[in-house]
């Protein structure tokens, strides 16, 4: 979705599973519920998020996801 201030956000589910995605521009992921594992772009490890918690991607990158139950997010993204 697209505001009137001319920012953008996503909400979305994510199904359990692993993933990779590649991002154009920063992205701001919230967590709304569930719980995945998120490996960040020169990330030592992974890292574990669940409900109300918020994490970063620099533009640009990929980063990966091991989602272990039925995850909602929004993200948002930074130009």
């Amino acid at each position: 979705m697209i505001f009137p201030d001319g920012s953008q956000k996503t909400l979305g589910i994510m199904f359990p599973g692993d993933y990779e995605f590649g991002t154009a521009e920063k992205e701001i992921m919230e967590i709304l519920a569930g719980n995945l594992d998120v490996l960040l772009p020169g990330a030592a490890g992974w890292v574990t998020f669940t409900g109300g918690d918020v994490f970063e991607v620099p533009a640009q990158s990929k980063f990966s996801l091991k989602v272990r139950n039925l995850t909602d997010y929004c993200c948002s993204y930074v130009k």
